[in-house]
């Protein structure tokens, strides 16, 4: 909820079939009537997001009594740790955790399932956990997750650039 008369970051104007947009008072582009009123709305979200993280960033670096003056490092550190991992285990368990929802099984029906395809429990707690897969895994976590073992392998090994 804001206030009456307070500054959005971002605004559009919205007179013409493409309509001006702007971001804190200044011109930024053009864009369609229904294009610009979703993308200003989800701006403006996202300003408010991140001024949220910050604020509860900085409530943690108080309590710990830490210096506030690395708010910016907590933050990015955060951010980090909600972006989808694009590689390795953490990315290899997110597939799973896909996995699990797409067949809507519980945990121990989908633990089940794995060890139908030769990874036992162990291994997928393994996986979960964050340790390392093993290249005798690959064969059964491509069956389990419906890919081609090199694609796994991209996944497991990948760089910045691999799309999961």
């Amino acid at each position: 909820m804001r206030l009456r008369d307070e500054q959005l970051d971002w605004e559009l104007d919205s007179q013409d079939a493409y309509v001006p947009v702007y971001h804190q008072g200044d011109l930024v582009g053009f864009f369609k009537q229904d294009y610009a009123e979703e993308l200003i709305k989800f701006l403006n979200e996202d300003e408010v997001l991140k001024k949220a993280l910050k604020i509860a960033c900085v409530d943690l670096l108080k309590a710990a009594g830490k210096d506030i003056s690395k708010v910016d490092i907590l933050m990015e550190k955060y951010i980090k740790i909600s972006e989808r991992p694009k590689y390795g285990t953490r990315a290899i368990a997110l597939l799973l955790r896909e996995r699990q929802e797409e067949l809507d099984l519980g945990n121990q029906e989908f633990a089940k399932f794995c060890d139908t395809f030769k990874l036992s429990p162990t291994e997928l707690n393994n996986i979960y956990a964050g340790e390392e897969v093993d290249d005798s895994l690959l064969a059964p976590l491509a069956r389990i997750l419906g890919i081609t073992k090199e694609r796994l392998l991209t996944v497991r090994d990948g760089s910045e650039d691999t799309n999961v």
